[in-house]
C-alpha cells in the first residue's frame, strides 16, 4: 500500500491583524486584537489525512458549518462575546466539512483509526463528532489546560463521548527535539511538543522517502512566519512559542522538511510538489508518496 496524505481544506477563517502578528507588549495583545479594524484575507482552516498501511490517521478535525451560526456559541459566554465582538469571520459549509471530504476522496470516517489533535481550539477540533470509534489523541499538558483555563478551546461543543487517550512525551530526542512520543509500529510518525500557541499544543511528524511532513497545526500561521520566529498574536506563552518555533526551524536546517502549518494558503501547494523549506517550490519531488494539494 503506497501511503497517501490528503490535505482537506474545511472552509475559511479570516483573523484579524493583531491576531495574526503579535503588536507590541504580550500584556496587552486581547485589546490590540479586539480594538483592530482590520482582518486578514480568508486563510484555510486545514486537516490532513494520512493512509498508512497502519491504518487511517488524521490530524485535526477541522470547523463545523454549525460555527458560522452565533447560536454555536450559546453555551460558553466568554466565546459568545469574543465572536459577537468579531473575533474571527468563519464561512464553512456543510459539505466542506471533514466527514464530506473524506468520503470523496475514498477513505469513509469510520476508517479512521487515530485522530491526533495538535490543539483544542475551536477551529481544530470541531469536527469531532464525525469519529466516535477512532482513537483520539491529545497531550496531556493540552487537555489539562484547556479543562483548568480554557484559551480558544469550546468545551462545551465537544461531544459527550470525547475521553482522549492524554500522551505524555518519552525523553527520546527527535532532531532538536529533546522529547518525543512515537505514533506508529514503524516509527515513521511521530508526535513532538510544540507549546506556546496554546497550553499543550503539539505537532506531527511523519517520515517518509527522505522527506520528513511536518503537520505544524497552530504553531505558526504560515512558513515565513516559522522563519522568522515570529509569534502570533493568539498565543498562551510568547517565551514557549518563539521557542518551539527555533526547534521547528532547526529540525528543517537539517531534515528536508516540507512545513504544514494549517491556515497557511501554500500548505497544499507545499504538500502536493513535496516543496521542502528549503528548496524552491516545485524543484522537489519523492517517488512512492501521493500527495494531493486542498481542494
Amino acid at each position: 500500500m503506497a501511503l497517501r496524505i490528503h490535505a482537506i481544506q474545511t472552509g475559511t477563517v479570516a483573523v484579524k491583524t493583531a491576531h495574526k502578528k503579535l503588536r507590541g507588549p504580550a500584556a496587552t495583545r486581547w485589546a490590540s486584537i479586539l480594538l483592530d479594524p482590520s482582518y486578514t484575507e480568508p486563510l484555510p482552516i486545514l486537516t490532513w489525512a494520512v493512509e498508512h498501511p497502519e491504518g487511517v490517521i488524521l490530524i485535526d478535525t477541522g470547523e463545523s458549518a454549525a460555527a458560522t451560526r452565533p447560536e454555536h456559541f450559546a453555551c460558553d459566554p466568554a466565546y459568545s462575546f469574543l465572536m459577537r465582538a468579531g473575533l474571527l469571520k468563519l464561512a464553512v459549509r456543510p459539505e466542506e466539512e471533514v466527514g464530506p471530504q473524506l468520503r470523496a476522496r475514498g477513505v469513509e470516517p469510520e476508517d479512521v483509526r487515530r485522530v491526533v489533535l495538535t490543539h483544542l481550539h475551536l477551529d481544530h477540533a470541531d469536527g469531532l463528532a464525525a469519529f466516535p470509534n477512532a482513537e483520539l489523541i491529545v497531550s496531556r499538558r493540552e487537555f489539562e489546560g484547556q479543562r483548568r483555563q480554557p484559551r480558544g478551546a469550546l468545551a462545551c461543543r465537544w461531544p459527550s463521548w470525547f475521553a482522549p487517550r492524554l500522551i505524555d512525551y518519552r525523553p527520546e530526542p527527535l532532531g532538536p527535539f529533546e522529547f518525543s512520543l512515537p505514533l506508529t509500529e514503524g516509527g515513521d510518525v511521530s508526535l513532538v511538543p510544540t507549546p506556546g500557541h496554546s497550553h499543550g499544543h503539539q505537532s506531527v511528524i511523519l517520515r517518509h522517502g527522505g522527506l520528513s511532513y511536518f503537520f505544524a497545526g497552530d504553531a505558526s500561521f504560515d512558513e515565513q512566519q516559522m522563519l522568522r520566529a515570529e509569534v502570533a498574536g493568539i498565543c498562551h506563552d510568547v517565551g514557549e512559542a518563539r521557542r518551539s518555533l527555533r526547534l521547528i526551524r532547526r529540525y528543517a536546517s537539517v531534515e528536508p522538511t516540507v512545513y504544514l502549518p494549517s491556515h497557511d494558503p501554500a500548505s497544499g501547494a507545499r504538500l502536493a510538489r513535496n516543496t521542502t523549506v528549503t528548496v524552491p517550490p516545485g524543484e522537489k519531488q519523492v517517488s512512492g508518496l501521493q500527495t494531493e494539494g486542498a481542494r
